[in-house]
């Protein structure tokens, strides 16, 4: 379980770095002349933004999500996590489902590991 929370982790840093080469291709002069791939600037956003992150951030998304799956009940397993801002405090948002296949939205805080907040995830069939 931890190894697959590290890796949607690691996806979404890699995500947003996409979301950024892409937004910095659709910036570029309309002569062409630059291609944003090769500009560097004297400030990087993401290395220093994760190194942000992880200092503020007490506990870990491990920790995060057992606390989430304790919530819930016996037996739930944490389906996906992920960091978060939720009224401007960094948090996880932990999606888990108990015994029964509801999906409940854990949000938990980063700093102290405390659940803020539990909601069942209404089922919906299309």
């Amino acid at each position: 379980m931890i190894a697959v929370l590290s890796i949607t982790a690691s996806l979404m840093i890699g995500i947003l770095q996409e979301a950024a080469n892409a937004q910095n291709q659709s910036n570029t002069s309309n002569t062409g002349a630059l291609s944003s791939r090769n500009l560097t600037g004297s400030v990087q956003i993401f290395p220093r933004l994760s190194k942000i992150i992880q200092s503020k951030a007490s506990v870990s998304l491990s920790t995060a999500a057992a606390t989430a799956e304790k919530s819930v009940g016996p037996n739930s397993h944490a389906i996906s996590a992920r960091v978060a801002v939720v009224n401007g405090y960094l948090v996880y948002t932990i999606r888990v489902v108990d015994t029964n296949n509801n999906i409940h939205r854990v949000i938990v805080d980063a700093g102290n590991g405390k659940v803020l907040s539990t909601t069942q995830i209404p089922f919906r069939t299309y």
